[in-house]
């Protein structure tokens, strides 16, 4: 069964907004003293047509709140819903038109982790499966670096991933690592039916066990010197390219 996790802050206010339009359960809006014009303003209308309690705070606390993130005068506490399961994940995806499922393999930067998530609610990708250890977590500032996807894009946290990635094999789906170091490139390969892409860590890359469990290995083929992209970097070409050839199939 999903488990229930604890209130969450986000702040900034293209977050608190996408907060606020998310449908979740917002416990109170914090909004410094005077600071209630242009987009501020309408954040706290919303709030206030929607009975959500705000509280007058001060710069410095909403400082101290936010660790001195880049909280441009706003804040919100929310509940965050129950954890989905694979099996949920895999209810909710059509298999009409399959969506890419997203395995990330220990990302510990948090806004790498939310410029993902974002990247794969703008290309269309069904969901993101990720470790709940040594990994970075659905944190306030994972939340902002998202644009606030990470509030209803359907996220997974799992204990094995390579468990995982059976369970999307038993269901049907092709495990694709993206790696540098091989000889397959992303444009020559075919990207229909399920699939789902494996990222490594900033680092280490695929662990090798996941490696070896994936169907393929790809890279992404580059002309400059840079060893290597990031992670976001990766995901969103990668999903910019299993897009591009489902639209051609429309």
């Amino acid at each position: 069964m999903p488990s229930s996790l604890n209130t969450n802050l986000v702040f900034g206010r293209r977050s608190v907004a996408e907060l606020l339009s998310s449908g979740l359960e917002v416990n109170a809006v914090y909004v410094v003293s005077n600071s209630s014009s242009g987009s501020l303003g309408n954040i706290i209308r919303t709030a206030e047509k929607n009975n959500i309690q705000i509280i007058q705070t001060n710069r410095y606390d909403l400082d101290r709140m936010t660790d001195r993130g880049n909280h441009q005068g706003i804040a919100a506490k929310y509940k965050q819903p129950s954890t989905l399961q694979i099996e949920d994940l895999l209810n909710q995806i059509s298999h009409v038109q399959p969506k890419p499922i997203l395995i990330l393999d220990g990302i510990e930067d948090p806004r790498n982790f939310g410029a993902i998530i974002r990247s794969a609610e703008v290309m269309g990708a069904g969901g993101i499966i990720f470790r709940n250890r040594r990994a970075v977590g659905l944190t306030p500032t994972v939340v902002k670096a998202s644009s606030g996807a990470a509030l209803y894009f359907p996220l997974i946290p799992v204990t094995n991933l390579n468990q995982s990635a059976d369970k999307l094999k038993e269901a049907g789906y092709w495990i694709y690592g993206l790696d540098s170091d091989c000889e397959t490139d992303l444009w020559d390969l075919d990207m229909s039916g399920q699939i789902a892409f494996v990222v490594g860590s900033e680092g280490k890359g695929i662990s090798q066990y996941l490696k070896s469990n994936c169907d393929k290995i790809v890279r992404i083929p580059q002309a400059g010197k840079i060893a290597s992209l990031n992670a976001s970097v990766s995901v969103s070409i990668a999903l910019a390219e299993w897009l591009r050839q489902s639209m051609r199939k429309m």
